[in-house]
């Protein structure tokens, strides 16, 4: 039993709203793309710091010490609209009209 089977059972509607075929033809390689490639950092409180345990810090030449930044390989601005229609067609496909 999926946990979605579960909270069904329990009286509450759960739906998936899978992205992989909106995303197709948006990847990192294609021309319009909805997804960072390596973004260098630290870029924000929330961002990887020298020193942070676990962080993705290394020496680059010609820049000096820099991290990968969280937002590598994660969706850019055109991305999250992408899943944001995503998410309202099965919003719209299961009947949902708002609280």
């Amino acid at each position: 039993m999926y946990v979605s089977d579960e909270l069904h059972a329990a009286g509450l509607d759960v739906a998936y709203a899978n992205p992989v075929d909106a995303c197709v033809g948006h990847g990192g390689c294609d021309t319009d793309e909805w997804i960072n490639k390596v973004v260098l950092g630290p870029n924000g409180d929330g961002d990887f710091h020298e020193g942070d345990p676990y962080a993705a810090c290394t020496a680059v030449y010609g820049i000096g010490q820099t991290c990968l930044s969280r937002e590598a390989f994660h969706p850019d601005n055109a991305g999250t609209t992408g899943y944001e229609h995503v998410v309202e067609n099965a919003l719209t496909a299961i009947g949902y009209t708002g609280a």
